[in-house]
């Protein structure tokens, strides 16, 4: 079939594809965004300031009218440029003007919305002083680098969390930043997950926006002040090119926050646990599709899978499952999982079950007692058990020919059926004995050399915790690097460098090279151009340090062994 298309005749193929070019380019048009900044929102009369405007698209670089400026600006002609680039495929275009203003009279003055094709940027709020020395103070007052402490609870119980949020907008390029957590007596603050970075625009001027969350856990009843958490480093001011800057320090605390902690109350009964919400699911496999009662084989395993969630309660005051099954089976426990997310501490529990004998089996149920903090009683959530009747295994019992204890010695040979369904139990209990004191030699035997081993190389427990939490810090600061969370590399590299005091103080350049890296990454980070760094060269730094700790550590164990 052929169509009129743009008065030509094309085919039916040919109509779609102009279509969909047809509708891409609309959807494009109507998909790109204005946005207008300034370098101050306070300045004095006639002192010169930056205005840009940018679109995601390419258009007309005549596009933009500076005529709705006068009479209240006066500006210089604008500054143009436009680009094009490709990430993952997807292409990007964008084109930005930047002129240069100054404020004509004294009073609070809007620089208003820019018309751009089919987008509009918002209108800017500029206060104008008389001076200088009145726009410095008020520039001073007016702080680009705020920090905001938002929690979500004010009362709650002892055991139970609450969920604090930190907010840091930064508003200037910065050099050696870092947050230090908020605290209380008989509070315990644990960060939750990773930090996460975006920007905002907030009348005309770009902040990077760090948005960090803690967990605050109350240990004792009262009533409690929780500080608010400390933003601390260096703004850099002056030229961002080869002249001279200035550094000046900056502390940024958000507010005290006051939480009322009630104690348990004396009735209550059972491990505490106080939260708003509790859920506790099981999962059998294989499924039995919601009966109570189901049918197994000797030796046939079960897994029973707990998942116990719990609102506002932190990860160590997650209780622990313990079953007490009959001796008719065994039971193997996993290590349980725990994550956290929404609020809810979640922990995973995985149970394998082996019936041992024939008959009905009884698994036990599950229940849990909580104190629900919406509605102030004790409560009990409960999953049920599961009973097996179990059977032996027609295929498994085949194979094992017990004697025939009973039988004369005849010329016709036994029935071996018969024997086989006579002693199926004593079988089965015979090779569950022999399996357990063959573990239980085989566990002997690794004591003992472990026991050797030890005697062997005996080392201090101090050394021990100190060379792991060593390890530790020095994996959470390259995970850091990898991740390129500045803060935590930030914190992390403190941490490590006062581990490795007597290293670093025996290789001054070493030390220096290291303070100069983490000093690029935060410039890099938090300069408003917000340049790249490279993690390759610190990461080739820290290999270095660790290869002379090496070193030293081999040097030490050596004059140990002299006799002198």
């Amino acid at each position: 079939m052929n169509k009129l298309f743009f008065g030509k005749k094309v085919t039916t193929p040919l109509l779609y594809i102009a279509l969909f070019f047809s509708a891409l380019l609309s959807t494009q048009a109507m998909s790109a965004q204005a946005e207008a900044t300034v370098s101050k929102n306070i300045v004095g009369v006639n002192e010169v300031f930056q205005l840009t405007v940018a679109v995601d698209d390419s258009v007309n670089t005549n596009s933009l009218d500076l005529a709705p400026l006068s009479p209240d600006f006066a500006y210089g002609r604008p500054s143009v440029s436009s680009g094009t680039s490709m990430i993952n495929g997807v292409i990007s275009r964008n084109t930005s003007w930047t002129v240069a203003l100054a404020a004509t009279k004294v009073g609070t003055l809007t620089i208003p919305a820019f018309q751009i094709g089919s987008s509009k940027t918002e209108p800017i709020t500029i206060t104008v002083l008389k001076s200088s020395k009145q726009t410095q103070a008020a520039n001073a007052n007016q702080s680009s680098i705020s920090v905001e402490g938002i929690n979500d609870k004010s009362t709650i119980y002892v055991g139970e969390s609450i969920n604090y949020r930190v907010r840091i907008l930064i508003g200037e390029q910065m050099d050696q930043a870092s947050l230090a957590p908020p605290y209380g007596d008989g509070l315990t603050a644990t960060q939750v997950g990773q930090d996460a970075q975006n920007e905002v625009v907030q009348n005309g001027r770009r902040y990077i926006v760090i948005t960090r969350n803690y967990q605050i856990t109350a240990d004792k009843p009262g009533n409690i002040t929780l500080h608010g958490a400390k933003f601390s480093g260096s703004v850099i001011k002056g030229s961002r090119g080869f002249g001279s800057t200035l550094t000046m320090p900056v502390d940024k605390t958000a507010k005290n926050i006051e939480l009322t902690i009630k104690a348990k109350p004396s009735n209550y009964k059972g491990l505490w646990l106080p939260t708003s919400d509790l859920q506790l699911n099981q999962v059998w496999q294989p499924s039995v599709n919601g009966k109570t009662t189901v049918d197994a084989k000797v030796g046939e395993p079960i897994t029973r899978i707990l998942t116990l969630r719990i609102k506002n309660i932190a990860q160590s005051n997650m209780p622990n499952i313990s079953l007490t099954y009959p001796t008719s089976v065994r039971s193997y426990d996993e290590k349980p999982e725990y994550s956290e997310g929404n609020g809810y501490t979640t922990m995973t529990l995985k149970q394998v079950i082996i019936p041992r004998e024939t008959g009905k089996i009884e698994l036990p149920a599950v229940s849990i007692n909580w104190w629900n903090t919406q509605q102030e009683k004790q409560q009990t959530t409960k999953v049920d058990g599961l009973t097996l009747n179990v059977t032996v295994d027609p295929n498994a019992s085949s194979t094992i020919t017990p004697p025939a204890l009973t039988t004369p010695p005849v010329v016709t040979p036994p029935n071996n059926a018969n024997v086989n369904n006579a002693h199926s139990n004593v079988a089965q209990h015979d090779y569950w004995q022999w399996a357990t004191a063959v573990l239980a030699l085989l566990w002997l035997i690794t004591l003992g050399l472990l026991i050797k081993a030890r005697k062997a190389q005996p080392v201090s427990n101090t050394e021990i915790v100190l060379q792991s939490g060593t390890t530790n810090v020095e994996q959470a600061l390259k995970q850091a690097i990898t991740k390129r969370e500045t803060v935590q590399i930030q914190t992390y590299y403190h941490q490590w460098k006062q581990q490795q005091h007597e290293k670093l103080s025996a290789n001054p350049e070493l030390a220096q090279q290291l303070d100069n890296a983490v000093a690029e990454i935060m410039a890099s980070t938090y300069s408003q151009d917000r340049q790249q760094w490279n993690d390759k060269r610190i990461m080739q730094l820290l290999d270095k340090a660790q290869q002379l700790k090496a070193t030293a550590s081999r040097t030490s164990s050596l004059s140990d062994l002299d006799p002198k």
